[in-house]
């Protein structure tokens, strides 16, 4: 075993201990004194009743019930504008005179429908996605 060289600590220059070994420092045991048992303040006569905190009332399980949604399936020709020619599958009559989709839009939106997906079929038609929550 190599014996190690005896670095100068700075903190016993500073504090004036001098040299002390440092096999020869004893390490000082704190020892923590008997905890005296805690006494009750006196109360006055008003406030003999004890003050008890309310119990935590555990949480209410709370179930959430998963949305509903109802689809619908629209598409639009380009026809003097573009016009709405079917609505989930059925052809609306008259459509050439039909609303506009904006105009649609404005509405089923009154209505609670609201736009998802707009995608291009052919160069004059386009379809159109809605979804709404279901009312039962």
């Amino acid at each position: 075993m190599s014996t190690r060289k005896p670095t100068p600590d700075i903190l016993d220059d500073v504090l004036g201990a001098g040299n002390v070994a440092e096999t020869d420092a004893e390490i000082p045991i704190f020892q923590t004194a008997a905890q005296a048992p805690k006494t009750r303040p006196t109360r006055s006569k008003a406030q003999l009743t004890p003050e008890l905190e309310p119990e935590p009332t555990p949480p209410i399980p709370v179930i959430v019930k998963p949305v509903e949604w109802e689809y619908r399936e629209v598409i639009v020709r380009d026809y003097r504008g573009w016009r709405v020619r079917f609505v989930d599958g059925r052809e609306r009559s008259n459509w050439k005179n039909g609303p506009t989709l904006r105009e649609y839009l404005e509405q089923v939106g009154k209505e609670g429908w609201e736009l998802v997906s707009l995608s291009e079929r052919h160069h004059n038609q386009k379809t159109a996605y809605f979804k709404r929550i279901k009312h039962l």
